[in-house]
């Protein structure tokens, strides 16, 4: 039995390919459209084979749509993921966007990725080309272009077309498990490892009809800690896929494009939702320079969570929960490999200190700071904090760039740019991600919140430095990862946040935030 919905403008041969939700990686960042045109040939001179819609549910609620299309001219296969989305932060509500384009030959050779993503008033579009000798990558915004050479991925990886030969073969012949290695434009150049076991059959409802399906257990590389049920029709066409996270599960099913286009009266809500309320309470968080706060899941085990920067962590023995210590005066030691990594340098789509206009306002935040590598950094945070003069929830991700021309956003724009400023002035810098204490946000009191911020490396140490705040950093801190930003590994250290929001308890220890 063929199967088709909607749109598609002839029988449906799509074999069971991995979606790898482009939606998801954007929520890690802040935590997907105008589309541009392909540069490699006009949209005329493809031939549509297949095309399925899809919509997105995130806890419950509808929030967007996803389209896949597999194109040909004949030489070469064109896969497109497009997906729209909206999110509410409590009152305030983000409409995101992506798009991917992966054009490969009919041997399953890579030729190019077109990324295009639309989360904030500037697009950000990246275009990695397959050369013999590495990858060369054009990103533009507002203009601006940051051209560079990458190495290839490493070890073997498949297209999306080599993918869909594979499984559609490993899919006739009975497999009960079969994996690979893909490139998912949102994580960058690293190849995702996916794994596929098969758990067993049933049916599902599509148009009115009883469609048999396959149901599979999917695990992926980036995301060690969450698995995903993908449900398959009898001749391989993907009909359903549930991520299950703590704070609900996230679900693509095919349906028909009106319904999948179709707007839903309200978003699902992320921010006020996923606020942690700890048992005891902190005085003066913004003075606070030591604190000991015991971290619990809900569900399962915690994450393995970072010591670096301010932050000790003990861990229990069952994994279930972790002590931790934070001590803003006794910045820990940076590891060997953080100290010589280049990235913490580097130019990328999101953090580029090669900007002019990034460079004259480094320069001008330094002014009278001195030699010093510390009191620079200080200024530089001092300056962020003045400079992002419009505060606001409106942005999911906005790069440095931009916000070092627009002057608005929230604590992701804040850490982003001065992650720029800091690797402008030749100091290594990261963006960092977990949670900060709030004696009041959002109409809500005594919280923690999820958050980002940065860390420079100075003297061999990770200094936090929140330019958020009006100090440069307190205790009243919890990291849960961290991330150069790269364009090969874009959320590389973030994928916490996903597996603890709605799964944490937090309990202020005596003496440590009570005084």
């Amino acid at each position: 039995m063929n199967l088709t919905c909607g749109e598609a403008t002839r029988p449906a041969r799509r074999s069971m390919e991995p979606h790898m939700p482009a939606h998801l990686r954007s929520i890690l960042a802040a935590l997907l459209v105008t589309l541009h045109a392909s540069v490699v040939l006009a949209a005329e001179e493809w031939k549509v084979l297949w095309e399925h819609w899809y919509v997105l549910e995130i806890a419950g609620a509808k929030a967007g749509s996803v389209v896949e299309r597999v194109e040909s001219d004949g030489e070469r296969y064109r896969t497109t993921s497009e997906s729209e989305f909206r999110i509410s932060r409590g009152t305030t509500e983000l409409e995101i966007s992506q798009s991917a384009k992966f054009i490969e030959t009919h041997r399953n050779e890579p030729i190019e990725i077109d990324f295009t993503q639309s989360m904030s008033k500037q697009d950000v579009r990246s275009i990695w080309r397959f050369v013999d000798d590495g990858v060369e990558m054009i990103s533009m915004q507002g203009g601006r272009e940051l051209k560079k050479k990458e190495p290839r991925p490493r070890g073997a990886w498949l297209t999306p077309m080599g993918m869909h030969a594979l499984t559609t073969e490993r899919l006739k012949a009975g497999a009960e498990r079969f994996e690979f290695a893909m490139i998912s434009p949102e994580n960058g150049l690293s190849p995702v490892t996916i794994t596929n076991e098969r758990t067993g059959t049933r049916t599902f409802t599509l148009d009115g009809r009883e469609v048999p399906v396959t149901v599979w257990k999917q695990t992926t590389s980036v995301m060690p800690g969450t698995t995903n049920e993908m449900v398959v029709s009898s001749d391989g066409h993907m009909v359903e896929q549930r991520m299950v996270l703590p704070f609900g599960e996230m679900v693509t099913r095919l349906t028909s494009r009106k319904d999948a286009q179709a707007r839903a009266e309200n978003a699902p809500e992320l921010m006020m939702s996923s606020f942690v309320r700890p048992t005891g309470k902190i005085v003066d968080p913004r003075a606070l320079r030591q604190l000991q706060m015991r971290l619990r899941a809900k569900q399962g085990t915690l994450p393995e969570l970072p010591v670096a920067g301010a932050q000790r962590v003990e861990r229990s023995g069952d994994g279930t929960t972790a002590l931790l210590k934070v001590d803003v005066d006794a910045p820990l030691e940076a590891s060997s490999a953080e100290l010589t990594d280049p990235a913490y340098l580097g130019s990328s789509s999101m953090i580029d200190p090669t900007d002019d206009l990034i460079i004259k306002l480094a320069r001008r935040a330094v002014k009278g700071a001195g030699e010093s590598p510390r009191a620079r950094a200080t200024a530089l945070r001092a300056f962020v904090h003045a400079h992002i003069s419009g505060k606001a929830l409106s942005t999911a991700v906005a790069t440095a760039s931009e916000t070092a021309r627009t002057k608005s956003g929230d604590c992701s724009e804040h850490g982003v740019l001065l992650c720029a400023l800091l690797r402008a002035q030749g100091i290594p810098a990261r963006v960092a991600a977990g949670l900060v204490y709030a004696d009041a946000f959002a109409n809500e009191s005594g919280i923690f919140g999820w958050h980002m911020w940065t860390q420079a490396l100075i003297d061999g140490k990770w200094i936090d430095l929140d330019a958020t705040l009006p100090v440069d950093y307190d205790a009243a801190h919890v990291l849960t990862g961290a991330t150069a930003m790269g364009d090969s590994n874009l959320v590389d250290g973030m994928n916490n946040v996903l597996l603890m929001m709605g799964n944490l308890e937090i309990e202020i220890l005596p003496g440590g935030g009570d005084s």
